[in-house]
């Protein structure tokens, strides 16, 4: 098993009068296999992105707190939550905004960017919802390139996946397919793995096994990223 430890310090970090983030990577220029954007958000009230585009990139969005408005040139139009997940497919080019839903409090979310299997595909978005409980204590998949189990679908050998875990609890991340690598963002919390520790905000990149023991030394949120590694990893 081979790892890319990433501390949140080592991010980048930037801060407008629209939101606080914290990039790990900068799409174009660094990756871990085929993730090359990891952007962690604090969207200020009312703010956000105007219309603007994109084109064969898989966007994902995961919320933390709060939740985000979005519409695209598609037609679809709709918010994301803490407890839903969204992917989209720019392929040939899209039209998106999104904003936060509150006019009075923030919204912390994490926007991902993967790159495509396959080129300029037709534009799409899939949401993925689900309860709290679904991921206590376990890993809950939640974006797959088939909908397995009714999953949002990307354009790509990925898989996001999401866990709650309590103080005191282990357990083991199994590999979706073969060759992937998984990136692993502490959300909230701390946890250990393997000898390392990550405290909010840190992240490891872990490939090169087919599974691995996740131990939770506070109550934890943890968001895994598994993709395709023949990219290799530029930090």
């Amino acid at each position: 098993m081979k790892t890319l430890l990433r501390r949140s310090q080592d991010r980048w970090h930037k801060q407008d009068a629209m939101k606080k983030s914290a990039y790990a990577f900068v799409p174009y220029q660094t990756h871990f296999g085929e993730l090359c954007g990891f952007a962690d958000d604090i969207v200020f009230p009312g703010q956000g992105f105007g219309m603007h585009p994109h084109q064969n990139m898989e966007i994902s969005t995961i919320v933390i707190d709060g939740a985000q408005h979005h519409k695209d040139n598609t037609g679809s139009e709709g918010s994301v939550d803490s407890t839903s997940v969204q992917t989209m497919s720019a392929g040939t080019g899209i039209m998106h905004s999104e904003f936060n839903a509150s006019t009075t409090e923030s919204f912390h979310s994490f926007q991902i960017w993967v790159y495509p299997k396959k080129l300029d595909v037709k534009p799409r978005h899939h949401k993925f919802s689900f309860n709290p409980s679904d991921k206590l204590n376990k890993v809950l998949l939640t974006i797959s390139p088939d909908g397995r189990d009714g999953t949002a679908v990307i354009n790509q050998n990925a898989f996001f996946s999401l866990t709650s875990l309590l103080k005191g609890v282990s357990i083991n991340y199994d590999m979706n397919m073969e060759g992937n690598g998984v990136y692993i963002h502490c959300a909230k919390g701390s946890v250990q793995i393997g000898d390392d520790i990550l405290d909010e905000g840190d992240a490891l990149g872990v490939y090169e096994t087919d599974a691995l023991s996740i131990s939770a030394l506070k109550e934890s949120e943890l968001v895994f990223v598994e993709v395709p590694m023949q990219r290799g990893i530029k930090v």
